[in-house]
C-alpha cells in the first residue's frame, strides 16, 4: 500500500533527477533548487516499502505562470503531481490521482480541485477526466510559452 508523507531533501533530490522521455521531457526538474520543495506544500508518494514513486504539490505552488490574467479564482486547491517516468503508461495514473486527492480532502479540507496540465499530455488528461475533471480554460505558460489547460473537479463523496 502506497503512503503520502512530507517531501525531504532525499526525496526531493531524487524526483529533481527524474528524465522523462520524447516530449514529457518537460517535465524534467531542475536539480538546483530541491530547497523548494520543502517548503511544507510537497508531498512524496512513497511504496509499501519506502521507495519514491510520485510527489503531489498542493495550493499556489502548483500552479503555473500564465501570459493570461487572473486565470485562478478562489474557492479550489491546486495540484501539482509527478509519477516516477518508469511508472509512466502502466495504468497507475489514477489510483495515484485518487490517493492525492484523499491525502488533500484529509488534510486541507477541499473538495474543490484544480490542476494545470500542458496540452500535449493527453494521457494526462484522459486520467484526470475519468476522475471527474473538466477543462475549464487554455492558457499560456508565461516561461515556455507552451498551451496548458486548467481542469477543475468537485468531489464532494470523499469519504475516506
Amino acid at each position: 500500500m502506497a503512503v503520502i508523507v512530507a517531501m525531504t531533501e532525499k526525496y526531493a533530490n531524487d524526483f529533481a533527477q527524474w528524465k522523462y522521455d520524447g516530449e514529457y521531457s518537460f517535465y524534467d526538474h531542475n536539480t538546483n533548487n530541491v530547497d523548494e520543495y520543502m517548503d511544507g506544500t510537497h508531498f512524496a508518494y512513497l511504496d509499501a516499502g519506502g521507495g519514491l514513486m510520485g510527489y503531489f504539490c498542493f495550493g499556489e505552488d502548483a500552479r503555473i505562470p500564465t501570459v493570461e490574467k487572473d486565470v485562478y479564482d478562489d474557492g479550489y486547491l491546486d495540484i501539482g503531481l509527478g509519477l516516477r517516468p518508469d511508472l509512466c503508461g502502466k495504468k497507475l495514473g489514477s489510483s495515484f490521482l485518487d490517493e492525492g486527492l484523499q491525502f488533500a480532502f484529509n488534510s486541507y479540507g477541499m473538495t474543490h480541485f484544480r490542476l494545470s496540465v500542458a496540452a500535449f499530455n493527453e494521457r494526462a488528461i484522459k486520467v484526470y477526466t475519468r476522475a471527474g475533471f473538466y477543462a475549464e480554460r487554455e492558457v499560456t505558460n508565461s516561461y515556455f510559452l507552451n498551451t496548458f489547460i486548467i481542469m477543475k473537479c468537485v468531489r464532494s463523496l470523499i469519504t475516506k
